[in-house]
């Protein structure tokens, strides 16, 4: 941790002294139009090249800050024309003021000019600033703007890699050879004691793997769909749980609606994986719509053996919607229940 802290410290000071360095280069070539009298004392020099130099620091310094504090406040990518605007509207303002308080101040500092007598000729030389101004934000613009739209190209390659490992996961994991396991002992056990059942519980199965397979390509799926998936999900564990689990899911579904696929699924499957579900304590999960959005509730009665949380499947969730929509994956938790607010997503016809 020390060697790297000291390998930040020196990059930092190499960063400084390059900038310095890149002010007083500017600022000694500009200085004809700093000043553009005759340069007959070494005293006349030293004034003259200060006087350049704190007009070039400070024009870079808050061209830096300005441009910065923007890039936060307004996006290149959904707003180019107005984020170069307003960039060069502030640039250019500053750069004037800046400008006019350097001079002002180094014709008090040196020559006891007072403000009212000097600010004629502060005002008369701003036009330097400004096309410096204009000069640097052309270019810090420029600089700008192909920056942010080649992060947001890098982002979005990353989001949709984040896509394809989400839906991997999907097949991988969402349906977990727990769950397998467990279904097939159900199902054993149905086999000698209720035959008609044990058929259904098989059809169901069949149902579920194949949906599975059918969403693994897919961004979005139709509610409807999605609805008769987590059904059959739902019958399967409350076959297994009997008494110990209440899944209740009633909502309507509108033409031209989708979700994620197997969004459901996780939600109650998070539910179960984390809870307790008895006779004693039965599990309630319910699935109800609120405006554009599923609700998933359920009671929380946290298991006294708890399984590892990783949070991984919420996130990935979190994930796939903000590829897909503008609208956001919702968790609310409280003394008593937890809570997920899922967005359904409208197709245009």
């Amino acid at each position: 941790m020390k060697i790297s802290v000291e390998k930040f410290k020196k990059t930092l000071t190499l960063k400084n002294a390059k900038r310095f360095l890149i002010i007083l280069v500017l600022s000694t070539v500009f200085l004809p139009f700093v000043y553009n009298g005759t340069y007959d004392s070494p005293q006349k020099i030293s004034i003259v090249v200060l006087w350049s130099f704190l007009i070039f620091l400070t024009q870079f310094l808050g061209h830096g800050y300005i441009i910065a504090f923007l890039d936060k406040k307004i996006s290149w990518v959904k707003r180019p024309v107005f984020r170069a605007v307003i960039g060069i509207v502030c640039i250019v303002v500053y750069a004037s003021l800046a400008f006019m308080a350097v001079d002002l101040l180094m014709n008090y500092a040196f020559f006891r000019r007072i403000p009212y007598t000097s600010f004629k000729h502060a005002l008369d030389s701003s036009w330097v600033a400004v096309v410096i101004a204009i000069v640097i934000s052309f270019v810090l613009t420029t600089i700008g703007f192909f920056q942010a739209w080649k992060n947001s190209e890098v982002a979005k390659e990353q989001l949709n890699t984040q896509i394809v490992t989400h839906k991997y996961n999907a097949l991988r994991d969402q349906i977990n050879p727990h769950f397998l396991f467990n279904s097939l002992n159900v199902l054993s056990d149905l086999v000698y004691e209720d035959q008609d059942l044990a058929v259904k519980f098989i059809r169901q199965m069949s149902d579920l793997y194949r949906y599975v397979l059918m969403v693994r390509n897919e961004d979005a799926i139709a509610l409807t769909r999605e609805k008769e998936f987590a059904e059959s999900f739902a019958f399967l564990l409350q076959t297994r749980f009997e008494k110990g689990l209440d899944i209740s899911i009633d909502f309507k579904v509108e033409p031209n609606e989708e979700v994620v696929p197997m969004a459901l699924q996780l939600l109650i499957e998070n539910a179960v994986k984390h809870n307790e579900a008895s006779v004693e304590n039965p599990l309630k999960v319910s699935v109800t719509r609120q405006g554009d959005f599923l609700k998933v509730t359920n009671n929380l009665q946290p298991k006294s053996l708890k399984e590892s949380a990783t949070k991984k499947g919420l996130e990935n969730l979190k994930n796939r919607y903000a590829f897909l929509s503008d609208k956001t994956l919702e968790v609310h938790k409280t003394e008593h229940t937890f809570e997920v607010i899922l967005p359904i997503l409208t197709v245009e016809a």
